[in-house]
């Protein structure tokens, strides 16, 4: 074991959130960090990156969870301790990009995001929302079932293959009686979600605000009710499924409305299954 870390559902405010955080430290400066396998890159708001002592160099544009732009700067390596981590606590963390402070960042005391599957060279990052810990294991491929059936008895563990050359958790799964598309596995996500063309004929109420980008514009989905999720030859229930048009690559996601409560195992290398633990019908 590389590192192991509590996970927190509660920002500086005292308020709930919705995506497990991480108490850290860059430079000299105290933060929370969100732990979202949504996101390629590791982020940092421009106010910690200058707080830390770290360079903004080229500005660039990029896209949030609404698909509004936003600028970025790139930052390149930067170091975090995790404040209450056991092990090697202190990582280094490769091509960081800063981006402005969203508002709810700086009113409840985040400064920025993970990417868990891309903290190790080699270490899964599990994510177990169960016990409420990040772990970064070191471990053969095939020794992870093992090991997570070892720390939880139950529920059953699904392998899930990944899709190639991402550095993203994308799967195949699909609502039932609805084909398979790519679905990516979101820690940072609120909701699950799927673009309606990948579930024609499905009724839907009308469009209603779920969420916020880091840009600070809105996310609309339209809700679908319960639903059941297909992964194989497995189901999982989905409490309220959301559907957002717009969605292009993937055309849906797993969002912490399904995840909470379960355990997700990701690895650096895309070649390699996720694994989740999680409650099946």
């Amino acid at each position: 074991m590389v590192l192991r870390a509590p996970i927190h559902f509660v920002a500086l405010t005292g308020e709930p959130v919705h995506a497990p955080l991480v108490l850290a430290t860059i430079g000299a400066f105290h933060t929370r960090l969100i732990l979202d396998t949504g996101s390629d890159v590791h982020l940092i708001t421009t106010e910690v990156a200058q707080a830390a002592g770290l360079p903004l160099a080229a500005v660039d544009a990029g896209t949030d969870h609404s698909g509004a732009t936003l600028d970025s700067w790139v930052v390149g390596d930067a170091a975090v301790a995790l404040d209450e981590g056991e092990g090697q606590a202190s990582l280094l963390l490769h091509e960081v990009v800063a981006i402005p402070s969203p508002a709810a960042f700086a009113r409840q005391g985040i400064g920025g995001i993970l990417s868990p599957q891309r903290l190790h060279g080699t270490a899964f990052a599990v994510i177990d929302e169960i016990d409420d810990e990040l772990v970064l294991l070191d471990a053969p491929v095939g020794e992870l079932p093992g090991w997570l059936r070892a720390r939880h008895a139950s529920p059953e563990i699904l392998t899930l293959d990944r899709r190639p050359g991402d550095d993203r958790p994308i799967v195949q799964a699909g609502i039932e009686p609805h084909p398979a598309v790519p679905v990516l596995v979101n820690t940072g996500g609120r909701r699950t979600e799927f673009e309606p063309a990948s579930v024609p004929g499905l009724e839907a109420g009308a469009a209603e605000r779920i969420g916020t980008g880091v840009s600070g514009a809105a996310v609309l989905g339209a809700p679908a009710g319960r639903q059941v999720l297909r992964l194989g030859e497995h189901l999982v229930g989905v409490p309220a499924l959301m559907l957002r048009a717009g969605m292009a690559d993937p055309p849906a996601m797993i969002g912490q409305d399904v995840l909470r409560g379960t355990v997700v195992a990701i690895g650096p290398d895309a070649s390699t299954p996720v694994f989740w633990q999680v409650e099946v019908v």
